[in-house]
């Protein structure tokens, strides 16, 4: 017993109730709890499944086998219900994990491209000014279009570690990579003030590499909104979901080869003679001979379906 008016066995004064039960109406914690928490998704034909499959352990123990058979054949209605359901959550999720990620990748070339054509702009009329000609403060301006170019290199870095850990694209990440050793190349050449056809060059292919990157981001976009639902799903349960199709695939495939040719043209034209002498050329041949090996292998990579 306790002493001041307050009652034994737990109970409190003033109206109070015991147990944890609350006056005016209120509820319980658990309750509000209880109805604050969302349902999880497919907890309810949990529930149903293991009920039934209580009723049917239940008549099994009785001996009614044909009445555990249905109860134990509801379980297993109720258990797939449940599966379906989780599977088209997934699968949601999936969809939109791949939407936002094209969607980041998409601004990010955006801005680079914009960033990158800004260079080029100011590379050309540097390149215009007679190497005897140039002043301090164009070769002061050669080295900041350098450090621009670093930054970019930076970009396009982070961009291909998505692609990469995203692991389905095979020519994108290729496309990625050679950009970014372009980008390292454009910035070499420019802190030492070169700036003027094999640079230009080199930046014309980084422009038209991100342009192709942009668009075929909007197109995969646009198309994975238009695409119905239910073809959704059937793709979804045919293959993994990639995150560019085949046909982008091979249209980036195909680009990577014309700059390939491009390039070795554009070198062509900077012979003296029939081999090359100046050390800055051989170095771009060899760069063109690597990447021609790259290309060919993400080419069979594709063909293979070695990428799924």
């Amino acid at each position: 017993q306790k002493s001041d008016g307050q009652k034994s066995d737990g109970q409190k004064s003033d109206g109070q109730k015991s147990d944890g039960q609350k006056s005016d109406g209120q509820k319980s914690d658990g309750q509000q709890q209880q109805q604050q928490q969302p349902s999880t998704p497919g907890r309810q034909e949990v529930e149903q499944a293991r009920k039934a499959m209580q009723d049917a352990l239940d008549k099994l123990k009785e001996g009614q086998r044909d009445d555990a058979s249905q109860d134990q054949t509801d379980a297993i209605a109720k258990l797939q219900q449940a599966k379906e359901r989780l599977e088209e959550i997934l699968r949601q999720l999936r969809e939109e994990e791949r939407e936002r990620m094209l969607t980041k990748l998409e601004d990010r070339f955006q801005q680079m491209l914009a960033v990158q054509i800004l260079i080029y702009d100011n590379t050309v009329p540097l390149g215009k000014i007679p190497e005897d000609q140039r002043e301090t403060r164009h070769i002061s301006k050669a080295k900041e279009l350098a450090r621009k170019e670093a930054e970019l290199a930076l970009e396009a870095e982070k961009a291909l570690t998505l692609l990469k850990d995203e692991g389905s694209s095979v020519a994108f990440p290729e496309a990625v990579e050679q950009m970014r050793d372009d980008m390292r190349t454009v910035m070499t050449r420019l802190e030492a003030a070169q700036v003027g056809e094999l640079t230009q060059g080199i930046e014309q292919d980084i422009i038209e590499t991100l342009e192709e990157l942009v668009e075929a981001l909007q197109r995969e976009i646009e198309q994975g909104k238009a695409k119905p639902q239910d073809q959704k799903k059937q793709q979804q349960q045919k293959q993994k979901e990639e995150l560019l199709n085949k046909l982008a695939e091979l249209k980036m495939l195909r680009s990577l080869q014309l700059r390939i040719n491009r390039g070795t043209k554009r070198l062509g034209r900077l012979f003296d003679g029939e081999q090359a002498e100046q050390q800055d050329i051989l170095d771009q041949l060899r760069i063109l001979g690597e990447r021609q090996r790259r290309v060919q292998k993400a080419t069979n990579d594709i063909a293979t379906g070695k990428n799924q």
